[in-house]
């Protein structure tokens, strides 16, 4: 593999948490380590989300004009315009400046997807992307504005026009033709992506002692395509075998469905204990302290999610619900190194809970299972060895 320049694009670095976001700065560190030279550029979204990148890089900051939270967008602050003819010329001075090999755009969600697309036409460099976030509502007509949308903005002046697609499974791949058809589909190869870089050592940390009392955690911002109200519809169940079990949540919390589950079910506040953000580091513990991680998707687009990989290297079981061969034949397998559960069934969680609960070998088991599955599967060495081969035929073909 030859020694690239290579320009990686993403709207969100840390400190913004957001399976993009560390993404984005696992994949610069790779590619650097790899022997790469590597610019990053992301946008200036103010004073406190400056980007906490290795000093090995360039990083640039792009002006963004800022919107105000919108449902639309479940309420995040992060979203506006960076698509203007002042970044285009900023990104084309960029590219220039460094003598770019290839430009690789981090998640096709935002409108810098057409701003960097056709900044990489004009300097006539190739582009890839890795999407990471397939454009879903909750509501049957807001999908259909929304995938209509998807298809003509991003779609077409974006992800059609890019040279290769990274999908990060088989459920992003499968997006990808349906969105954008069968012939930019086969422009897409499966790369999978794995946890935090940066927090290897907090994984392999074993200091943290298991909670006494049994313990079930799901981590991530709660919306309507992380809803968990059918797990806390679970916990009545459980709670007939093991009545000191209870579920945290930790994570923003978007909606009201699930505190109204939990109070109509008559359940406490510390038998389902929303935490709201929490920092990384409480994450780690809890995924440590933590006898059982429950996480899924609860729209059309499923997968394994940041926070169940990191569950899985700190040897806790995961409980989810996706197809098996997410990932290929062979390499995620229900009671083995995972459950999966249908997620609609609230009574059949509980049962696989309790299951799980009432067998600390079994318990044992799938979470050593589980982290050998991602130091196997899904490290970042073999992840970066992956995208530099992409890179390459990229190249060579853009050549051609």
């Amino acid at each position: 593999m030859s020694k690239k320049r290579v320009l990686i694009f993403s709207n969100w670095a840390p400190p913004i948490k957001s399976g993009s976001s560390f993404y984005a700065d696992s994949l610069a560190k790779t590619i650097r380590a790899k022997g790469d030279d590597v610019v990053f550029v992301t946008l200036a979204w103010g004073k406190n989300m400056i980007p906490e990148l290795s000093n090995d890089f360039i990083v640039y900051r792009l002006p963004v004009l800022r919107l105000p939270k919108l449902p639309i967008f479940y309420n995040s602050g992060l979203m506006g315009f960076s698509f203007n003819l002042g970044n285009y010329n900023r990104l084309k001075q960029i590219i220039k400046k460094h003598s770019i090999d290839i430009i690789h755009h981090v998640n096709h969600i935002f409108d810098s997807t057409i701003l960097v697309t056709n900044t990489a036409r004009a300097t006539r460099v190739p582009i890839v992307g890795s999407i990471t976030t397939p454009i879903q509502h909750q509501h049957p007509l807001m999908q259909k504005i929304m995938s209509m949308a998807d298809v003509l903005t991003v779609g077409t002046f974006g992800v059609k026009k890019w040279d290769g697609i990274i999908s990060l499974d088989k459920m992003v791949h499968e997006y990808v033709g349906s969105v954008y058809g069968k012939k930019t589909q086969t422009k897409s190869i499966v790369i999978p992506f794995g946890a935090r870089l940066d927090s290897m050592a907090q994984y392999k940390n074993n200091s943290v002692k298991k909670s006494a009392v049994p313990l079930i955690l799901m981590v991530g911002h709660i919306h309507p395509f992380r809803n968990p109200v059918n797990l806390i519809r679970a916990l009545p169940y459980v709670l007939k075998v093991f009545p000191s079990a209870k579920i945290i949540l930790a994570g923003r919390l978007d909606i009201n469905e699930p505190k109204q589950i939990r109070d109509e079910l008559g359940l406490t506040p510390e038998q389902v204990n929303f935490l709201g953000e929490t920092n990384h580091d409480k994450i780690i513990s809890l995924m440590k302290e933590s006898h059982v991680f429950a996480s899924w998707a609860t729209g059309p687009f499923v997968g394994l999610g940041t926070a169940a990989m990191e569950a899985m290297l700190c040897g806790t079981p995961v409980v989810n619900d996706f197809p098996e061969n997410l990932f290929g034949e062979n390499k995620l397998k229900n009671g083995t190194n995972i459950i999966l559960v249908d997620s609609k069934n609230p009574e059949k969680i509980g049962q696989e809970l309790i299951n799980l609960l009432k067998s600390p070998e079994l318990m044992k088991k799938i979470g050593d299972a589980g982290k050998h599955f991602m130091n196997t599967h899904l490290n970042w060495d073999t992840i970066g060895d992956n995208i530099e081969k992409f890179y390459d035929k990229i190249i060579a073909e853009y050549k051609k």
